[in-house]
Order: structure tokens, then C-alpha cells, then sequence
């Protein structure tokens, strides 16, 4: 598909939803252009009666005589006329920049709104296998593009219409140089289609690709801050962010300059048809070209306001070609979950509800088709209101299970059984509600310690304050310079690592959960952060059923049952002591363990 049936099918998509505002839009549009043209065909009585021509046998001497008064002068009939018709659209022309305006705003508002709810839609893979700069650009950028299309579509619309218009009273004026002039104007357009937009389409791609290049940079350069200081990397990341730019800065040029030649060219082809044009009506009536003026004059004035509507209209053509790759960004992002409408409704699925136990039977599971499976025919239980731990070697499957259980993934292979129905039959809003996560990253944003623990969900500042009491928070967040309503900064940048998981732990408690799961909670801290952590969850879990998956065995040793896993399947469960009796894999994960611990660091 080449671009223009490209971007006239997304434009036509964003705009479908919108049909009666288009269709009113349109009807203002043309009658906007009618009373624009006819009021440039009084310029045509107004010469003749003025030098006293009179009339001939015209096609448009017939309307004008038609529409004029005959009980009043014809020349003064022309002029009120006229003055009449400008006042009239003055209205027409508000009426019209309203709707243009409207239409654009809500097309605008809809596709971000869209843009969003598609993305937010999307399940946890789509976001690991898409950068985060990438995710910005579209959300931010080329929405914002999007909306400059969408913008020069509308004025494309108006001014062909307009141009259209112009085109047909040039040829009811002159049929033949109306028609020369539509020939001639399509050999043009042409040319310009086939080598001019195809080339600000070619440099606006990699306008679009440089773009993408450099939100990467930025975002991978802000979230990398405080590794990129302490490493003296920051020449490197300049390095990266100036080739960006560069290629920015060469498109931008290339495209700017390619978007004037239409407008250039317009201008010299104006001028070259009134010269030419007085020239021939010279010649053609032998020096007495005075019974033509009004006809010239009127001709002349016709094609000057027509050629600033072709040059808008050639102008926002280009515009859509350059922003023709953010619309297809943009375009991607929507269809992307089109093919993905679930079977069965979450409002028909069953609500959650946990009595006894949860089971995995048999479940297998790769990350997508390139890998192996990650865990194969894994089968465990972990009963109501016990501690479970999941331990194992790095790639041992411990971090997808915890993936399988909050559902950021689905299982390939076998099924996770909670009071033995599938996970899938409750209602997923239902079940996350009653799962507590705490994650090796623990995410805060930048607002207050309150909004943090809060999350979203409505309670009140008491529910708050309790909540990081149990979660042994409130000491040092009273300490802070505002207590709860203390900026911490974007991504906890205030707070030590134990600080921001202790408000994570608060954030968990305000969910009130049944289940509380652990993925490597407590693996980026200190022993002594470590050991508050692990206090305070081990105060509010007593009526919760607990899951830690840990690297780290010391904080699974009070674990009513241990499941070691290998290579993706279990190859050993017990309690801590009963696993140290076998003498096997968790036996050599502990002493490997207890030796890195108190191996002298050598240099």
C-alpha cells in the first residue's frame, strides 16, 4: 500500500466515529465555498457596469443578471450585493473555524484517550518486548503528530474544497482555460506526488526512527542517573544522544525545504498565467481588450484566490506525509488488541473466593517460542493460611511461577487450581484484589509517602497511618521533614531501599490480602534492612497464605514447606531441617550459600 492510501485509511479510521460532526463540518465547508466564489463574481458586474461595458450573452452573465435586482442600478445592485454577501460570511466563516476547531479537538482528545486504553489493555509480555522509549514516543510524541495530521487533514478538506470550487467557476468563466489550466494542474500534482511526497514520506521515516533514537536515550539516560554519574559515562551517553540529533537535524532539513517548493512553485505559476494571460488577450483582441477586462480582471482575481487554497492544500498534504510514520506508530498501538478480545467476559466469570488450597498440576511454560520451556510439568500445593517458599539457582523457574500466580503470564501447558477451579474461571480484578505483591523492585512515584501507600485505592488517613505502623514505617516517615506528606522524589530517590519496601508492605496491608506473595522481596537489601523487612511482614501475614520465592535461604528457613526447584521442575520439598537431612540440592544451595558468606573478599 503506498502512503497515501496509507494515511487516508488511518485518517479515515480516527475519523469514523465522528461521522455526523464530519458530515456537518462538510456541509458548512461547502456552503462556505459557494459564498466565497460568488462574491468574487461580483467583482465581474462591478467592472463591467463601472466602465460601462454592459453585458454580453455569458453563461455567467445570464446568472448574474438573473440574481442582480433589475429595479436597481446594476452597478450599485453589485457593490450592496457584495457588501452583503462579505457580511454574511463573516458568520459562515465563524460557523466553519468552529467546527474545523471542534472536529480536530475531539478527534485529538479521542485517538490519545485511545492510544492510552490500548496500551493499558495490553498484557505484561507486550511490555517486555517493547522499550519503554519506544511506549513514550507513541504515547507522547507521535500522538502529538497524530494530532498535527489529523489538524492538516481538516484543513486539507477545507481547502480542496475551496480550490474545487475556484476550479469551476474557472471554467465557467473560460472553459477553455479552465480546462487547460485542470490538465496542466494534474501533470503537476502528479509530479509532485511521485517524486516530492515520496521523498518527505522516505525522510520523514527516518525523522520518525531519529525521534525514537533519542526518547530511548533520554529515558534510558534518567532512569540510569546515578550508575551513569558514579561510571563517568556521561560522554558516552552524549555520544548516543548527539547521533540522535544529528539525524534529527539533517531529516528535519531536508523535509523543511521540500515542503516550500510546492508554495515556491505556485507563486511563479500565478504570476506566469497573469502575465501570459494580459499578453494573450493583447494580441487576441488586437489592442481593443477593453469589453474583456471584467471577464479578465475577474479571471485573474479568481486564480489569485485559488492559488493560496492549492498552496494550504499541497502545504498540509506534505505535513500529513511527514507525520504519516507517527500515524502508522499510532495506528499499530490501536490495532494491537483488536485480535485479542477475551472469550468470555470478566463480568460472567465467577468471583473469587479461596477455602483450602493452590495447586499447580502439570504446568508448563517458555517465554515465547525461540526458548525452552522455563518450568515443565511443575506440580505443587500450597495450602489456606500456610508459608510456602520456592527457592532454587538463578533460571530455575522461581520468578515465573510468582509471574504465573499474579498473572502477569498464562501457562502453556496444565492448569493452576485455587479450591480445584482454574485460576482463569474467577474474575481477574476479583483475584488480584485479594493477592498482595511485594517485588525485588519495589515501585514508588514521585508524590507524597501518603499517595504512595494509598495507590489508588480509597481509605483514610487513619487506614494510612495504621497500616504503616503494622508495617513498621511510621518511625521514620515522622521522621522525614513533612512526615506523610513528604516528597520522595521520582522512583523513592529519598528513601533508602528497606524505607521504600516498607511503604510497599504498607501499600499491601491497605489491600487487606488473602494471599501475600514475595518475589525476591528482600534480596537488594542489607541484612539489618532485611531483617525489618522480614519482621514486618511476618507480623501482618499470621491469617494470610504466604509465598516467598527467595534466592536467599535465610528467609525461608521458618517456611512451613520449601520447594526446591531445577531446571524448571521440583526436585525436593521439606521443611528446612528435613531438606539439610537429605543432603541434597538445597543442601548444597545452603552451604554454597553460608561459604560466600563468610568467604575473606580477596584482591
Amino acid at each position: 500500500m503506498g502512503p497515501f492510501k496509507k494515511s487516508l485509511q488511518i485518517l479515515c479510521y480516527l475519523f469514523k466515529p465522528h461521522k455526523k460532526l464530519l458530515c456537518v463540518y462538510l456541509i458548512s465547508l461547502i456552503v462556505f465555498s459557494i459564498l466565497d466564489v460568488f462574491r468574487i463574481s461580483l467583482i465581474y458586474p462591478i467592472i463591467n457596469y463601472g466602465l460601462d461595458i454592459g453585458t454580453d450573452t455569458s453563461f455567467m452573465d445570464g446568472i448574474l443578471q438573473f440574481v442582480l435586482p433589475k429595479t436597481v442600478n446594476p452597478f450599485v445592485a453589485s457593490a450592496l450585493l457584495l457588501a452583503g454577501v462579505s457580511i454574511i460570511m463573516v458568520g459562515v466563516e465563524l460557523f466553519v473555524a468552529y467546527f474545523a476547531s471542534k472536529t480536530f479537538a475531539v478527534v485529538r482528545d479521542r485517538t490519545d484517550r485511545a492510544v492510552f486504553a490500548s496500551i493499558k489493555n495490553q498484557p505484561y509480555d507486550f511490555f517486555a518486548k517493547h522499550k519503554q522509549g519506544d511506549l513514550l514516543y507513541v504515547g507522547q510524541i507521535a500522538v502529538n503528530q497524530t494530532g498535527d495530521a489529523v489538524n492538516s487533514f481538516v484543513s486539507v478538506i477545507q481547502s480542496g474544497l475551496l480550490s474545487l470550487f475556484y476550479l469551476l467557476f474557472l471554467i465557467m468563466i473560460s472553459p477553455i482555460l479552465g480546462i487547460g489550466m485542470v490538465f496542466f494542474g494534474l501533470i503537476y500534482i502528479l509530479l509532485i506526488k511521485n517524486y516530492l511526497f515520496a521523498r518527505i514520506y522516505r525522510h520523514s521515516s527516518i525523522l520518525n526512527t531519529a525521534a525514537i533514537e533519542k526518547s530511548v536515550v533520554y529515558n534510558e539516560f534518567i532512569n540510569g542517573i546515578k550508575t551513569i554519574l558514579i561510571n563517568d559515562s556521561v560522554a558516552f551517553w552524549t555520544e548516543k544522544y548527539d547521533a540522535a540529533i544529528q539525524k534529527l537535524l539533517k531529516s528535519y532539513l531536508r523535509v523543511m525545504v521540500l515542503q516550500r517548493l510546492p508554495s515556491v512553485i505556485n507563486g511563479l505559476l500565478t504570476f506566469m498565467l497573469i502575465s501570459l494571460g494580459a499578453v494573450g488577450l493583447y494580441y487576441y483582441t488586437g489592442g481593443n481588450f477593453l469589453p474583456y477586462v471584467g471577464i479578465f480582471g475577474t479571471f485573474m482575481f479568481a486564480l489569485y484566490r485559488l492559488m493560496p487554497s492549492l498552496n494550504t492544500f499541497q502545504t498540509q498534504i506534505g505535513q500529513i506525509y511527514q507525520n504519516l510514520p507517527a500515524l502508522e506508530a499510532v495506528y499499530a498501538i490501536l490495532q494491537e488488541s483488536t485480535d485479542k478480545t477475551p472469550s468470555v467476559s470478566e463480568n460472567q466469570k465467577k468471583p473469587f473466593k479461596f477455602d483450602t488450597s493452590i495447586c499447580f498440576r502439570n504446568v508448563s511454560f517458555r517465554y515465547n517460542a525461540s526458548c525452552n520451556d522455563t518450568i515443565k510439568n511443575l506440580s505443587f500445593e500450597i495450602k489456606k493460611n500456610s508459608k510456602v517458599a520456592i527457592v532454587g539457582n538463578s533460571g530455575a523457574g522461581k520468578t515465573t511461577v510468582a509471574n504465573l500466580l499474579a498473572q502477569l503470564y498464562q501457562q502453556k501447558t496444565g492448569e493452576i487450581l485455587i479450591d480445584g477451579n482454574n485460576l482463569y474461571d474467577y474474575n481477574h480484578s476479583d483475584y488480584l484484589k485479594s493477592l498482595g505483591y511485594l517485588g525485588q523492585e519495589t515501585f514508588v512515584y514521585h508524590d507524597t509517602i501518603k499517595e504512595n501507600i494509598r495507590f489508588g485505592l480509597e481509605c483514610t488517613d487513619e487506614e494510612i497511618i495504621e497500616a504503616a505502623k503494622l508495617a513498621n514505617a511510621h518511625e521514620f516517615i515522622m521522621a522525614t521533614p513533612d512526615g506523610y506528606d513528604t516528597i520522595i522524589g521520582d522512583q523513592g530517590m529519598k528513601l533508602s531501599g528497606g524505607q521504600r519496601q516498607r511503604v510497599a508492605i504498607a501499600r499491601v496491608i491497605l489491600r487487606k490480602p488473602e494471599i501475600l506473595l514475595l518475589d525476591e522481596a528482600t534480596s537488594s537489601l542489607d541484612n539489618i534492612s532485611e531483617q525489618r523487612v522480614m519482621d514486618s511482614i511476618d507480623r501482618i501475614s499470621k491469617n494470610m497464605t504466604v509465598v516467598i520465592i527467595a534466592h536467599r535461604l535465610s528467609t525461608v528457613q521458618n517456611a512451613e514447606v520449601i520447594y526446591v526447584l531445577k531446571r524448571g521442575s521440583v526436585c525436593e520439598c521439606g521443611t528446612h531441617e528435613e531438606l539439610l537431612d537429605k543432603k541434597g540440592e538445597y543442601y548444597e544451595l545452603y552451604n554454597k550459600q553460608d561459604v560466600e558468606l563468610i568467604q575473606p573478599l580477596t584482591i
